[in-house]
């Protein structure tokens, strides 16, 4: 199986590191941002397979990077 490119987006530093933590157990790359425009940032010059993002988080929210 191939190891999948996560990124997660979490304005709450221990809830996405906690999950970055555990996807990467199952030999996944995870990316933890902590903003909303770091996000945007990381998706534009790294590939990704799967985004998990907050949708509340200020002054960038989780549509926003979707977008």
């Amino acid at each position: 199986m191939t190891a999948l490119d996560i990124l997660i987006v979490d304005d709450n530093r221990s809830a996405a590191d906690a999950l970055a933590r555990i996807l990467s157990l199952g030999g996944d790359r995870v990316t933890a941002a902590y903003d909303g425009q770091t996000a945007i940032e990381h998706v534009r010059t790294h590939p990704l397979d799967l985004v998990l993002t907050d949708l509340r988080m200020e002054p960038v929210d989780g549509m926003e990077v979707l977008r």
